[in-house]
């Protein structure tokens, strides 16, 4: 059972790769919300859209390799380029000239570099904990060797190639732990352990060793400082994904709005709902001017 039903949904036919989309609401903004990567799809926003889709239309696009878009074979299958393709031909499906764009995490970094590709058709952004290289990596998340045979699988040892192989549920059950250290999490931690097994550990990994974009990192700085419209960021005190610290540094680069969520861990969105819908529905309202 949903909250509420889209108005229309579908696979997009991207050249033979299939994109799985959904519109909700018919307000005079639309407002586009993006997944991080691959890990979770776009129901990971079910806390969200009900409530935007009161005022402006909702566009959620699943991400390559979950949801109903199209499982990869080929690590080129995720390049950059092909992800913004993805989004942008949603939109143009839907008719969608200007949007407001949302996202977390990988999604954050992917809707920050559309906004600077093309600021004519982007109002506003709206980041939540930015997966951008905008600082040093939080120690633990590197502390294990991601492609050696480790002899331990305690804690983010599991952030390992070969224990994605052996325990694909166990990682994410580990890993989604550690995403949501608010008590009370269960109900949210078995959402995303049950979004993030809908793909495999063999998609996954040819998303990992897809050629890094310089977008995402050595060229992340650069990136921002070409984002033209109004920009919030929001970063979670206790997020052990991301370093609040990025967050606060794409807020500066693109001159942004930041507000640090106390208590808060890696998905706002998911565990404290009606503050973070209150913050974009407020900004989408501020950015959109004569359209509301």
């Amino acid at each position: 059972m949903r909250a509420m039903s889209p108005v229309t949904d579908g696979i997009l036919d991207r050249d033979g790769f299939g994109v799985g989309y959904a519109v909700y609401g018919d307000g005079p903004v639309t407002v586009c919300l993006v997944m991080p990567d691959t890990c979770v799809h776009a129901r990971a926003w079910k806390a969200q859209v009900p409530f935007l889709a009161r005022f402006f239309r909702v566009v959620t696009v699943d991400p390559r390799g979950n949801g109903r878009s199209d499982r990869p074979t080929r690590p080129e299958q995720f390049a950059l380029f092909e992800l913004e393709g993805d989004v942008w031909a949603v939109l143009d499906h839907v008719g969608a000239r200007t949007v407001v764009l949302g996202g977390l995490c990988g999604g954050a970094a992917l809707a920050t570099v559309l906004a600077a590709e093309r600021p004519e058709r982007v109002l506003g952004l709206v980041a939540i904990n930015p997966g951008m290289a905008l600082g040093p990596p939080l120690p633990h998340k590197v502390q294990y060797d991601f492609e050696a045979e480790l002899d331990t699988d305690e804690g983010w040892a599991k952030m390992n190639r070969h224990y994605w192989q052996r325990d694909w549920r166990g990682f994410w059950e580990f890993f989604f732990g550690e995403m949501f250290p608010e008590p009370h999490s269960t109900k949210q931690v078995e959402d995303t352990v049950a979004w993030a097994t809908e793909t495999t550990p063999e998609v996954m990994l040819l998303d990992h060793d897809a050629d890094g974009d310089p977008r995402f990192g050595e060229g992340a700085e650069e990136v921002c400082r070409r984002v033209r419209c109004p920009v919030l960021v929001l970063s979670g005190s206790e997020d052990r994904c991301q370093s609040f610290e990025r967050g606060r540094r794409v807020a500066e680069l693109t001159g942004g709005d930041f507000v640090l969520l106390e208590g808060s861990g890696h998905l706002p969105n998911a565990r404290d709902p009606v503050k973070v819908n209150l913050l974009i529905r407020d900004f989408v309202r501020q950015v959109s001017g004569d359209l509301v």
